[in-house]
């Protein structure tokens, strides 16, 4: 009875062993892809593109909503021109640089998303090559009939 129960006594410690190696592996895959870094290393544009998309939102979700600020009639001129015509230019060309920045960003951010998703997405690279090579044509049979 003594062989018998020392058998057992040695598998249990043997499958004690084996659970404990493979808690600690687990553990090990479970703080790797819970870490942060790592993620972000291996996701680069994924990341920036989700702080820029997140930095935007808040924005927009925060900015104020203002009405333009109503003339008086003793702001203008006798000719019915602003007092201030610089102000107006500078307005203008402030609007301008901005909307070019914005567009600037928002074509950064797609070409970052259309590589990220061709390297995640099998095939998508072929594809947008694709598209880009033919402008997007359409062949006769898809076309409206009328």
């Amino acid at each position: 009875m003594d062989r018998a129960t020392d058998r057992i006594e040695r598998h249990l410690d043997h499958e004690r062993q084996a659970l404990r190696s493979n808690l600690a592996e687990l553990e090990h895959r479970v703080r790797s892809v819970v870490d942060w870094r790592r993620q972000f290393r291996g996701n680069t544009a994924a990341f920036l593109g989700l702080a820029c998309a997140s930095g935007l939102l808040i924005g927009m979700m925060t900015a104020r909503r203002t009405q333009a600020p109503r003339r008086l009639e003793h702001s203008a001129s006798p000719g019915g021109n602003p007092a201030n015509p610089y102000a107006d230019h500078r307005r203008r060309e402030l609007s301008l640089a901005w909307r070019t920045i914005e567009s600037a960003l928002i074509g950064l951010a797609a070409a970052k998303l259309r590589d990220s998703l061709g390297y995640l997405l099998p095939g998508f690279r072929e594809q947008v090559a694709r598209r880009e090579g033919d402008g997007y044509k359409r062949d006769s049979s898809t076309r409206y009939r009328s």
